[in-house]
């Protein structure tokens, strides 16, 4: 009886490559899921891998065509994308100049946040009105 064959050996000389470049068990389950439409999770990527590592997989020289440090580089961009903050707008941003008026005026921060409520029909936490300040008042953001 043969032995089982992964899906991901037919991608086993691009993945050792990666592998040995430095890609994380991540970024190639992420490789697999872009580029060769396999998806597998992160968890059957390691376990291959640690099987790879003690068979005769480990000798699989890979095809010219496969650049390794390009694609590698990629996943990497990638990687930066995924951790680019992104931008949140806040509902006091609309009227922040009247917060910020009060502010400068010498009001409270609870004086600020029942005017949003009152002359603005705002309904935020006097926290949020409490950060949002912290945030703009330095001319930060």
């Amino acid at each position: 009886m043969g032995q089982r064959r992964s899906k991901l050996d037919r991608h086993a000389a691009e993945l050792l490559a990666l592998r040995r470049a430095g890609a994380t068990v991540a970024q190639l389950t992420r490789w697999l899921r872009l580029e060769r439409d396999t998806v597998a999770a992160a968890t059957t990527v390691g376990r291959w891998l640690d099987k790879v590592h003690r068979s005769a997989f480990r000798d699989i020289r890979m095809a010219d065509a496969f650049n390794t440090v390009a694609a590698l580089d990629e996943l990497r961009a990638r990687d930066r994308e995924l951790r680019f903050p992104r931008l949140a707008v806040s509902s006091i941003d609309e009227v922040g100049y009247h917060v910020l008026r009060l502010r400068a005026e010498g009001a409270t921060i609870g004086e600020c946040h029942r005017a949003l409520r009152d002359d603005h029909r705002l309904r935020v936490h006097r926290s949020t009105v409490s950060r949002w300040l912290r945030k703009h008042a330095n001319g930060e953001a």
